[in-house]
């Protein structure tokens, strides 16, 4: 009786729920599980909905609102999965999309865009179960396609089984397909053993996968998304919020093992020309990172997502990036906060807030980092063209000069809850992408892992085990060194010396690199998280507030933003299992707080 009681409560969980509309049927068209697996295409058009099933950060439903997780950014939109998590609502949310587990329409298989993430992994899961299970079945497949689909299924376990880990902590291992009479109520493993689960999955994804694949074919994983996926994992189990029996500190044996496993991925990207780190020099060149009418993933993109052939629809621009001011859409979603902006060092290297930075809070967007302008719209920069007339951002909010109103502003302020923040996201806005221009003819894949990272994971785990400058054994590189390959692909200066005095120093220049180099690409909420600083990155959302004193003058004040307070407590470190499962699951221990 109480096997069927757990059935029933995680079928809508979506352990036990079924994955694809055809297998679900077939019993009824009399075709049964095993004649579907036989065939090699219908056997890959059940692994290929792994790919649909992940989340699109540019989705209006998945997106906009992530990048208004922690202090990177303010939404305007109402209803996003920001909200119930910025006012650290975690466990009454069960149809929010990062925080929740269920929703009607996570039951229904065609709307993908509709279902919180860790649904969507529980069924991915389910599906690459089935799959493995069903191997053997499989007939008309060549030994290549055979352990392609296999490798495939194996990175996606990984990868799904990480999405639900790192928002929940360690869980038991989901590595069969579960049936109504199974015992499902086992203990949690630890952060490090789900790891090192996952960690395995993705040594047999390495074996079994592609260098790459044919034109046809592009954006499936390869092996250098198996290798760059077990640097990601390792680094996460290394962090300090995975190593409660460390006092919150780094693990620095798993350092070295997150170190070496970016190493190997950096190494293999190098040596077979798979990916690349980009050139970024320009904002042309750095743009074509992320979008770009040409191709549908740069070379740079390892591990992503595309859909509808790569070409982004319209109203997923308008939705995430432009203000109605330059598009018909009343909903632009994401502009940057204060905090993030100020973390884009001055053009020396130095913290704008460091003693001795040429900083000028009257003049602040001078002489900053490479990176400051090919991410970030600010007040007076050129952005769009209207008829052949320059359009000039008017981001000002206040006006003692006369009385013209900033129509760019004032666009911000319609939304329902506008940021009344000067700032809006360029990273993933091309520049024609506007009323006047109308040209959103780009490719822009949802990115999740990119060559950049791979340095900046090697970065935070080279120091943790062994300084700024030591080179790790068994490579050529040291902590600095990456941080400098990333630094020096945009044109910024080498690291400054006296931030490479110890590890502590160097510590929090890395996670402001990191911060930098990855903002809006939705790491910097798990980052916060995993480094167990989110309490205190958190604690007050700044803003500016720019009056007009005169032709193109302008004075600037700094304070907290009164709309967008955060919410965050010690609990709030990991999501909450939902109550309803943990009234079934007594083996299973609650997270703590809730």
């Amino acid at each position: 009786m109480k096997n069927k009681s757990i059935y029933l409560i995680l079928s809508v969980f979506m352990l036990l729920s079924s994955c694809e509309d055809y297998l679900d049927k077939s019993p009824d068209m009399g075709i049964t599980d095993k004649e579907v697996f036989q065939n090699y295409l219908s056997y890959r058009g059940v692994l290929d909905k792994v790919y649909v099933l992940t989340c699109d950060p540019f989705l209006s439903t998945h997106g906009g609102g992530r990048f208004a997780f922690g202090d990177e950014g303010l939404c305007t939109a109402k209803g996003t999965c920001h909200r119930d998590l910025n006012d650290g609502n975690f466990m009454l949310t069960k149809d929010n999309l990062e925080l929740g587990w269920y929703t009607s329409e996570a039951m229904n298989s065609v709307a993908t865009n509709k279902m919180p993430i860790i649904a969507m992994a529980m069924r991915n899961l389910r599906t690459v179960n089935l799959c493995i299970s069903h191997i053997d079945d499989l007939q008309d497949a060549t030994p290549e396609q055979r352990d392609q689909l296999l490798g495939q299924a194996y990175f996606f376990r990984a990868w799904n089984y990480f999405e639900i880990i790192r928002r929940w902590g360690g869980m038991f291992k989901f590595d069969k397909v579960f049936l109504s009479d199974d015992d499902m109520d086992f203990p949690r493993l630890s952060y490090h053993e789900s790891t090192d689960w996952l960690v395995s999955d993705l040594e047999l994804a390495y074996q079994l996968l592609p260098e790459k694949w044919g034109a046809s074919e592009k954006g499936r994983v390869t092996k250098a998304a198996a290798l760059a996926l077990k640097s990601m994992a390792l680094l996460y189990s290394a962090s300090p919020s995975m190593c409660p029996e460390l006092n919150y500190n780094y693990d620095l044996e798993i350092c070295k093992k997150a170190a070496m496993a970016a190493w190997e991925a950096i190494d293999y990207i190098n040596q077979t020309g798979c990916n690349r780190l980009m050139p970024g020099k320009t904002v042309e060149e750095y743009s074509k990172i992320f979008y770009n009418k040409d191709i549908m993933a740069s070379d740079e993109a390892i591990f992503y997502q595309t859909k509808r052939n790569g070409i982004r629809a319209k109203s997923e621009w308008n939705a995430n990036f432009i203000p109605n001011s330059m598009c018909a859409s009343n909903v632009h979603c994401a502009s940057p906060t204060q905090n993030m902006v100020d973390m884009f060092e001055m053009a020396d290297g130095r913290a704008i807030k460091d003693a001795g930075a040429d900083y000028d809070d009257q003049n602040p967007y001078v002489n900053r980092d490479p990176r400051f302008y090919y991410d970030i719209l600010y007040n007076g920069v050129k952005w769009g063209n209207n008829k052949g007339v320059p359009h000039y951002f008017e981001l000002w909010e206040y006006n003692t000069y006369d009385n013209s109103k900033s129509a760019d502003m004032m666009a911000l302020f319609s939304q329902t809850y506008n940021p009344r923040c000067p700032y809006l996201i360029r990273k993933w806005w091309p520049e024609t992408a506007n009323k006047w221009e109308n040209d959103y003819n780009y490719y822009m894949p949802a990115i999740y892992i990119r060559v950049a990272q791979l340095y900046l994971d090697f970065a935070e785990a080279a120091n943790e085990a062994y300084g700024p400058e030591t080179k790790v054994p068994g490579t050529d590189m040291s902590a600095v060194d990456a941080i400098n390959i990333i630094r020096n692909r945009v044109g910024a200066v080498p690291v400054r010396n006296e931030y490479k005095a110890n590890k502590e120093i160097f510590r929090e220049r890395i996670r402001n690199e990191r911060a930098v180099e990855l903002c809006f690409e939705d790491h910097r909420w798990y980052d916060i998280r995993r480094w167990r600083i989110a309490k205190d990155a958190v604690k007050v959302i700044y803003k500016a507030v720019i009056t007009r004193t005169g032709k193109d003058q302008f004075r600037f004040e700094y304070m907290e933003h009164p709309d967008y307070k955060r919410v965050f407590e010690d609990k709030h470190y990991w999501y909450p299992i939902p109550k309803s499962q943990m009234e079934m699951l007594n083996n299973v221990e609650q997270n703590p707080g809730w």
